[in-house]
């Protein structure tokens, strides 16, 4: 099962990407609602994008989580090798960013 603050390998068509899972764990279980994700990427975000740089105790160390990247996932099954969970600190960080891109209090 794919739970909220976990790192997945995504597939999407031939391409790869690696997303963090953001939607509750709940919601995830349902196969025929979409699992929410923020993508997960190497290079260093433009100065004009949200990003939180992933810390040396999550997984994929040194990446970012680009907060202005939500993916959707309607196909369960795209969603391959579990890299692990960030800690708490870091989806602390993750949410109080996604709250103020979206202007949530």
């Amino acid at each position: 099962m794919v739970n909220r603050g976990q790192i997945w390998t995504l597939l999407r068509g031939s391409s790869q990407h690696r997303v963090l899972i953001i939607s509750n764990d709940e919601y995830n279980a349902v196969e025929k609602l979409a699992v929410w994700a923020l993508t997960v990427v190497q290079d260093v975000p433009h100065p004009n994008q949200l990003a939180v740089r992933l810390s040396p105790l999550d997984p994929l160390s040194g990446a970012f989580v680009r907060i202005h990247s939500i993916v959707q996932i309607l196909d369960h099954s795209a969603i391959r090798d579990n890299h692990g969970f960030v800690s708490h600190d870091t989806m602390n960080i993750v949410e109080a960013q996604f709250r103020e891109f979206l202007d949530l209090p």
